[in-house]
C-alpha cells in the first residue's frame, strides 16, 4: 500500500509557488540497509519539509517493480519540480530507469555514506547507465540529515522549477507592429512558429496603443503619489531633469502592472527603441526592486533570462551592451538607463534625465562594487545557448558614468584579460545583450542550462560542451 506523505506550506517565494520534491527511496531486499531504508527516508522528507520545501514522499520503499506504478503515478500527478531518489542500498539499474523515464521530471540521484549498503557505489552504476542512455541527472552524497546536502537539494529544487518556467513563460511583447520584425538587431528577434514548437518562452502580443490608452488612465495625482512615495524609501535618487517628465513616466509603473495582470504574464517587454526613449526606465527600475520584470527593446529571450537571475539572485537585475576595452584590462558595459537604485552604491549616485523633449525619462547609474554574474542567451529551439562570465564590477564616480556615455554603466574586471573575453564572445557568436546578476551565479546557470538543455559556455575559460 502506498502513502502520500505531504509537508505542505502555503507562503511564496517571489512570484513563485514553494518548490515540491517528489521523494522516493530504492533499495533491495539483498542487502544491508533495507529494514533502515525507510528510517532515512523519513529523516531526508522532515529536514526537506524544514527548510520550506513541499515534499511528497512516496512510501513505502520501492523494492521491486510490483510497487513501481502507484508511485509513479502519485508523483506525475502531484507535478513535482525535482525528483529525488534516495539509493538506501545497491539497487537495480532497470528499477531507477524506469521510474526516472516514467516520471519526465529533473532528477537528482541521493548516494548515503554508509558502506555497507553500497549506496554509493549504486549511484556510481546508475549513472553511468543514465549517461549512455542520454538522460540527464545529478547527484549528492551525505546522510539524510546532512545540512549542506539539503541545501544542495534545495537550490536544485528551485533550479528545476525556474526551468520548468523557461518552457512555458508568458511573456508580453509590447510594439506598434506585433506581427513585424522589432526594430533594431536581429537577436531581438525570434520566429513565432519556432517559439511554439521548441521550448521557450511564449509572446503574447500587445499593442502600444493598449499602453498608452493604461497611462492615459492613470490620474496625475496618483503619479505624484507614486513618486514621493519612491522618494520617501530613497528609490529617486537626484533628478536633474523635468519634474513633470517623471510624474508621466511613473504612470507607466501602474500600466505594466495591469498588463501583467491581464495577460497573466511572468514578465513583459516594451519596444521602446527608437521611438520611445525612457518611456519604460524609471518603471522598469522601480518594478525591479519589487520582483516583476520589465525590459527595454522588446527582447524576448533576455527578458526570460532576466526572470531567470531575478529569481535565483533575489535581487534586481541590470541590461548592458559591451561598449570599451579599458588600458586597465577592464570592460566598459553601458545601455539606456533603467538600472534600478539598488544596484547602485548610494541613491544619491543614481541621476534622473529627461529626454526626447521630456517624453521620457533615463537613470544615469552604476554597478555597485561587487562580484557579479553576466549572461546572455541567443539562439533558438536546439540551437539555444548561454554565455556565463564571472567578474568584479569595479566603482564608478558620476563623472565616470559621464564620460562613458550614461544610463547604466558597469566597469567590469574579469579572471582572464577583458580583450580575450570579447574576442572569445565574438567568435563565439555571443549576443551584445548581456544581463547583469549581482552575486556569483555561474554554478546554478551551468544546472539550469543542464537540465533545460541550453549549451552553456564561458568565454573566460573555453567553450562548455555539456551533454544534454
Amino acid at each position: 500500500m502506498h502513502m502520500l506523505v505531504q509537508f505542505v506550506f502555503h507562503e511564496e517565494m517571489g512570484n513563485m509557488s514553494r518548490q515540491r520534491i517528489g521523494l522516493i527511496a530504492v533499495a533491495s531486499i539483498y542487502e544491508a540497509g533495507v529494514d533502515e531504508t525507510e528510517g532515512w527516508l523519513d529523516t531526508a522528507a522532515a529536514q526537506l519539509g524544514r527548510k520550506g520545501l513541499e515534499v511528497l514522499a512516496i512510501k513505502p520503499v520501492l523494492t521491486d517493480q510490483s510497487n513501481v506504478e502507484p508511485a509513479v503515478e502519485q508523483l506525475r500527478k502531484e507535478h513535482v519540480d525535482l525528483l529525488v531518489i534516495l539509493n538506501g542500498t545497491w539497487t537495480a539499474d532497470s528499477l531507477q530507469v524506469n521510474i526516472i523515464k516514467e516520471v519526465r521530471r529533473p532528477t537528482l540521484l541521493w548516494a548515503l555514506p554508509y558502506p555497507k549498503t553500497f549506496s554509493l557505489a549504486s549511484v556510481q552504476h546508475l549513472g553511468s547507465v543514465l549517461r549512455e542512455l542520454g538522460v540527464g541527472f545529478d547527484y549528492v552524497y551525505g546522510s539524510p540529515d546532512d545540512g549542506h546536502v539539503i541545501d544542495r537539494i534545495c537550490k536544485t529544487a528551485e533550479i528545476s522549477q525556474l526551468a520548468s518556467l523557461w518552457g512555458h513563460a508568458r511573456i508580453g511583447r509590447v510594439g506598434r507592429r506585433s506581427t513585424w520584425r522589432t526594430m533594431g538587431p536581429a537577436d531581438i528577434t525570434y520566429d513565432e512558429l519556432d517559439l511554439e514548437l521548441s521550448p521557450g518562452p511564449i509572446a503574447v502580443h500587445i499593442d502600444m496603443d493598449e499602453l498608452f490608452s493604461l497611462v492615459g488612465k492613470v490620474p496625475d495625482s496618483k503619479a505624484r503619489e507614486l513618486v514621493d512615495s519612491m522618494r520617501k524609501n530613497n528609490k529617486v535618487g537626484v533628478l536633474e531633469g523635468n519634474e513633470k517628465a517623471l510624474n508621466e513616466v511613473s504612470k507607466v509603473y501602474f500600466a505594466v502592472k495591469d498588463l501583467v495582470v491581464k495577460y497573466q504574464l511572468d514578465a513583459i517587454t516594451i519596444e521602446c527603441y527608437p521611438k520611445y526613449p525612457g518611456i519604460d526606465s524609471v518603471a522598469s527600475a522601480w518594478l525591479a526592486e519589487e520582483g516583476i520584470v520589465c525590459v527595454c527593446e522588446g527582447d524576448l529571450g533576455h527578458t526570460m533570462l532576466w526572470v531567470i537571475l531575478q529569481r535565483l539572485s533575489n535581487k534586481p537585475v541590470g541590461l548592458l551592451e559591451p561598449v570599451m576595452l579599458e588600458s586597465d584590462d577592464t570592460l566598459i558595459l553601458r545601455h539606456e538607463g533603467s538600472g534600478a537604485p539598488s544596484l547602485s552604491e548610494s541613491i544619491s549616485e543614481v541621476t534622473l534625465k529627461s529626454v526626447a523633449d521630456d517624453r521620457g525619462v533615463i537613470i544615469f547609474s552604476a554597478v555597485k562594487p561587487s562580484t557579479v554574474t553576466l549572461a546572455t542567451v541567443w539562439g533558438k529551439g536546439k540551437s539555444y545557448k548561454m554565455s556565463i562570465l564571472k567578474g568584479d564590477a569595479i566603482r564608478l564616480s558620476k563623472a565616470d558614468i559621464q564620460n562613458y556615455g550614461g544610463g547604466l554603466v558597469a566597469k567590469v574586471k574579469f579572471g582572464a584579460p577583458a580583450r580575450h573575453i570579447v574576442d572569445r564572445m565574438i567568435r563565439l557568436g555571443v549576443d551584445h545583450h548581456l544581463m547583469l546578476a549581482l552575486g556569483d551565479l555561474t554554478g546554478e546557470l551551468t544546472e539550469f542550462c543542464r537540465i533545460t538543455g541550453i549549451q552553456p559556455m564561458r568565454p573566460d575559460l573555453t567553450e562548455c560542451n555539456e551533454s544534454r
